[in-house]
């Protein structure tokens, strides 16, 4: 006999409302990730390869953190702005302080 487990789908029929959407919170609950702390040494290789792709005019993957996610870019720079600490990829604007990793393509 061929058995294949449906996991949850086959309890749901049983449940209450209540108890499907408080499943659903905790399935996104568990998606949820809380920021890494960078330190000094992190920071400052951040930085020297940003500036290595910014003068150079290297394609890059950034990993960043935005809304309890971590989430990727990748292309060019297009723009940095020191003032308002940020740059600019992929129509992306991502903080300074959000940025994880750069890596070169």
């Amino acid at each position: 006999m061929n058995y294949k487990d449906r996991g949850n789908k086959k309890w749901t029929a049983m449940m209450l409302i209540e108890h499907r959407k408080r499943l659903e919170k905790l399935k996104e609950s568990e998606k949820n990730r809380k920021k890494p702390i960078l330190d000094d040494q992190e920071k400052s290789a951040i930085n020297f390869k940003l500036q290595q792709a910014m003068q150079n005019d290297l394609t890059v993957e950034i990993k960043y953190y935005d809304n309890k996610r971590f989430k990727n870019a990748a292309g060019k720079i297009n723009k940095v702005d020191i003032n308002q600490r940020y740059i600019l990829i992929s129509n992306k604007k991502i903080t300074f302080k959000n940025l994880l990793e750069i890596k070169f393509e």
